[in-house]
């Protein structure tokens, strides 16, 4: 603090009455500068206490304390302001933009404006007639006024005359402008001459010779405004139409009104849809999966909600019904069936015997089971014919049942085996309770199968396994192989 300061500090001290002592010609003259003038009445006279304060600052705080006073009552040409129209002349709106300055925006520009309505517009001239608003420039006052245009950043109203290979030609009033083909606009375009015959608002980016104006620079800046207040009310489940900006292997990049979401491969759709049928541009409902604000990102689905192909399972799928899919994609655990557009089950590695089928091969399969919590579906492959190519492989399974001709076996791919007793190597004088009970996990060598129906066998040769076995169900049958019921019930231990 300088010396002075002090000094006027120890004066103020030995004030004991406003009255005794009379403040500075400096002081009073600089507070009756700082009053606005006013030609209604004479500017108020400060108070003892006021003239006390005052005297005790120092000028580059008096200094500060005025440059704050008018802080409030300046207003930057080509800023934005917004306020509230108090009245309505026949050419002008009078908008309240805070302090005690008074905004005028021609009428023309929002002639269905009304008293009380909240309005956004450019300082585009100060004075004393007030603040002078626009909201855009048009006409003939775009072409006027250009250059302080570009030096404001307020928008000009222009039409879009013609487009080539460079850029558009635009009109703003009786000047003609250039627009770069990437200025027109900040999301993808497809069919530029959509732009041909309208009128747009653009930021004029250079003037003299040769105007080149921008519309993109607009769309931006009013993106970022409204991605700013979109983040905070931003939740999962939320639906919007967005357009697609980006197109890759992955997924697409979409806008949803100044914020780009991921939509991954897996959420285009129920099925495997690929994302170049996409293309930028194109208008497509999304849905909000995901929304992380500290990162600016957000995943979003393209699904369709009313087209989820498991509100089918437990209808048109269902376990142990058999059914014909088509191999999507293999893993080393197992092959995935896709059964109708978006439905897949898996038939796990140990069910192929015969190893992995090829990717787009077809099958047939059964349900074993549906897990509705974890949306997955457990089948199984259904090897139609009299005889089983996979005749010969081990299978494993559980004793469901000992009988004395056989044991009943539910097989881990969910098909139910017989295990008849002469397939089964026994010592003499053994029989097969002995051996086999209820639950005992077993392995067996497949002979033959006939849809669901499997014969199997314990017996150390199995090509003489399959030939006995065939020879003894044609005599029991007259010929055929009759079904599994009759083989349960027809076969005796030998």
């Amino acid at each position: 603090m300088s010396s002075r300061r002090t000094t006027r500090h120890r004066k103020s001290d030995r004030i004991d009455e406003p009255a005794e002592e009379a403040p500075s010609k400096r002081a009073v003259e600089t507070v009756e500068a700082a009053q606005p003038p006013s030609s209604a009445e004479p500017a108020p006279r400060l108070d003892a206490e006021d003239l006390k304060a005052l005297m005790a600052m120092s000028p580059e705080e008096l200094a500060a304390m005025m440059e704050d006073a008018g802080a409030g009552l300046r207003h930057e040409i080509g800023t934005r302001v917004s306020g509230t129209i108090t009245r309505i002349s026949r050419d002008d709106l009078f908008v309240d933009i805070g302090g005690k300055s008074e905004g005028v925006l021609s009428r023309s520009e929002m002639p269905e404006a009304v008293a009380g309505q909240t309005v956004s517009a450019f300082v585009l001239s100060t004075g004393h007639e007030g603040v002078r608003l626009s909201a855009k420039l048009t006409g003939a006052a775009a072409a006027e006024h250009l250059e302080e245009a570009r030096e404001s950043g307020i928008p000009v109203e222009g039409r879009v005359v013609s487009v080539n290979p460079g850029g558009f030609d635009v009109r703003v009033g009786g000047v003609r402008a250039f627009c770069p083909r990437s200025m027109i606009s900040r999301l993808p375009v497809g069919d530029l001459e959509v732009f041909v015959g309208t009128t747009l608002k653009f930021k004029v980016l250079e003037t003299g010779d040769k105007v080149v104006v921008s519309r993109r620079a607009l769309e931006e800046a009013e993106a970022e405004e409204a991605a700013e207040k979109l983040w905070v009310t931003l939740e999962s489940g939320q639906r919007f139409d967005g357009i697609v900006r980006n197109v890759q292997g992955f997924g697409l990049f979409v806008d949803i009104g100044g914020v780009d979401g991921l939509v991954p491969r897996r959420e285009l759709g129920w099925g495997n849809v690929d994302p170049s049928v996409y293309a930028p541009g194109q208008t497509i409902q999304v849905e909000v999966l995901e929304v992380n604000r500290d990162a600016r990102k957000m995943t979003l689905s393209a699904r369709d909600s009313g087209a989820d192909p498991w509100m089918q399972v437990g209808s048109l799928y269902v376990a142990g019904g058999l059914y014909e899919g088509v191999v999507a994609s293999c893993q080393p655990f197992g092959a995935f069936l896709e059964l109708a557009p978006g439905l897949q089950g898996l038939v796990h590695v140990s069910r192929l015997p015969g190893g992995l089928p090829k990717v787009g091969a077809t099958l047939h399969v059964k349900i074993l089971e549906v897990d509705h919590d974890r949306r997955r579906l457990s089948l199984t492959p259904v090897v139609e014919g009299a005889v089983s190519a996979d005749a010969g492989q081990d299978v494993t399974g559980k004793v469901s049942e000992v009988l004395n001709n056989g044991v009943v076996i539910h097989l881990d791919d969910g098909r139910t085996g017989w295990l008849p007793a002469r397939e089964v190597d026994l010592p003499g004088g053994t029989v097969l309770a002995q051996r086999f009970r209820a639950g005992k996990s077993v392995t067996a060598r497949l002979v033959s199968e006939d849809g669901q129906r499997v014969t199997l066998s314990q017996r150390a040769n199995t090509a003489e396994s399959e030939q006995s076995w065939r020879a003894h169900a044609a005599k029991k049958s007259g010929g055929s192989f009759g079904t599994l019921g009759d083989l349960l019930s027809g076969l005796k231990l030998e």
